[in-house]
């Protein structure tokens, strides 16, 4: 990274962490009110460049983007869809992308098409920095979703000039009771498999942060947005002290030698030291003669204030700032070398697992519901860990499944079964016993009652009078 990247990087990340308020004002592009996000409108490119320059926040994002998809859907996920430049995807990676969204900004917008019969048949999850949305009208409808990268406006947005710049786009708001009515909006004399065709399709905002009804918050805060940058800061300050060279350096003072002792001393001395190592060694040579042998030659050390551990209590502050902002992620998660009052054992993780998962598991039931209300289907994602059934509900539904046992034709025609095998010395009348104890759930009493006692056959074959 040179110094012009440096320098305009952290232009565009400090202007936003003084601002601890976001403001949500509008321009008026083309008799348009859009809705800007936040006040020069680069919110969320901003957002994403602290987080993506954090390895902390990063590290955060993407733990917590693993526990909302879990292990993807478990029905439907395989089924396929159509998405931009005539490719397919499946359902699965669908949610990725979706997810992919979620974990920094909060918010997804999703770009829907539809069939002749108003199906979903196109999907596709829009780049969020570029999104932005128009003001509702007179009758509270829902503005159209305005999609271009604007980090680069440098003139006013047309809708009127829309169709011939391809690196600006509008689309309708989802709404899928409008679609007739927008297709012939969008292709007004043509038929309707043109219509469809042409038809620019909706696209449905979705947000975790129901408080802000235009754009939602990230989960970096005011505060985590300014610990971010401070990580990213700190790392660079490292970076620039080893790059530049600001360690411990030698100099080496020689006295009397004559310039062609001093080129071969230099030459022999640094070729000690080798090519990686001959920085940090500087050499001076003094004319004046000096009669002491321990004079000829002197080292100083010139010591470096760089610390590398300057920081580490400020940064480790930091560090639990930010996860707090990923719903409270538990440390070991994030860096499992923290040793901790559990240490970093295999107990200690699975136990963190499963606190995050409940924490994240309202995201999934959400996102659950929108693809739901998009498809029109059940959608359930597998979470990343799955709780164990307690034994009560295991002992409940045992009892369940022998009450309807017992009172099944098939558990009785067993039974009669199971009493013929005794009787007839097949199975041991103990072992009857203990599989309708087991099995049945009847007490040992009454298994004993039911199973009876096998006929006495010795006396079957005896003649009268022996």
């Amino acid at each position: 990274m040179n110094q012009k990247v440096e320098n305009n990087l952290s232009k565009f990340t400090a202007k936003f962490v003084e601002l601890y308020n976001r403001i949500i004002p509008q321009r008026k592009e083309c008799n348009f009110d859009i809705y800007l996000n936040d006040i020069d409108n680069l919110y969320p490119d901003r957002l994403e460049a602290i987080e993506r320059n954090s390895v902390t926040a990063l590290s955060c994002s993407n733990k917590l983007g693993n526990f909302i998809f879990g292990k993807g859907f478990e029905k439907n996920f395989a089924t396929e869809i159509n998405t931009r430049k005539g490719k397919k995807i499946t359902l699965n990676r669908c949610l990725l992308d979706v997810v992919s969204s979620l974990k920094t900004h909060k918010g997804v917008y999703i770009h829907l098409n539809y069939d002749i019969e108003g199906k979903v048949n196109y999907f596709d999850v829009l780049e969020y920095k570029k999104c932005r949305k128009v003001k509702e009208d007179d009758y509270g409808n829902e503005g159209k979703i305005v999609y271009r990268d604007w980090s680069k406006i440098e003139r006013s947005f047309s809708f009127i000039t829309e169709r011939k710049n391809k690196k600006s786009k509008w689309f309708f708001p989802y709404n899928p009771g409008t679609i007739k009515d927008q297709r012939l909006n969008d292709s007004p004399k043509s038929d309707i498999p043109t219509q469809i065709r042409n038809y620019r399709g909706q696209v449905l905002y979705y947000s975790l942060d129901d408080k802000n009804k235009e754009y939602a918050h990230g989960w970096l805060n005011a505060q985590g947005m300014n610990d971010a940058d401070s990580e990213f800061r700190m790392s660079l300050y490292h970076n620039n002290n080893i790059r530049l060279g600001f360690i411990d350096k030698t100099i080496l003072i020689t006295n009397g030698l004559d310039p062609d002792s001093e080129e071969q001393f230099q030459k022999d001395f640094y070729g000690w030291l080798g090519a990686e190592n001959a920085g940090g060694v500087y050499h001076i040579n003094t004319p004046f003669q000096v009669e002491d042998i321990k004079s000829t030659i002197a080292i100083e050390t010139v010591a470096s204030s760089y610390d590398p551990k300057k920081f580490k209590e400020v940064l480790e502050d930091i560090k639990d700032n930010i996860r707090s902002c990923y719903l409270q992620i538990p440390k070991i998660l994030i860096d499992d070398r923290d040793g901790g009052v559990f240490g970093n054992s295999g107990e200690a993780i699975k136990e963190a697992t499963k606190v995050y998962n409940a924490e994240t598991a309202s995201i999934r039931y959400e996102v659950e519901d929108l693809f739901k209300k998009i498809f029109n289907v059940e959608f359930k994602i597998i979470p990343i860990i799955q709780e164990e059934v307690s034994s009560d509900v295991g002992e409940e539904l045992r009892l369940k499944s022998q009450a309807e046992l017992k009172g099944s034709v098939g558990g009785v025609s067993a039974l009669i079964e199971l009493q013929k095998s005794v009787s007839e010395g097949f199975t041991e009348r103990e072992s009857a016993i203990e599989i309708i104890k087991e099995i049945y759930g009847i007490s040992a009493d009454l298994a004993e009652k039911m199973i009876g006692k096998p006929k006495d056959n010795t006396n079957d074959n005896v003649q009268p009078g022996e």
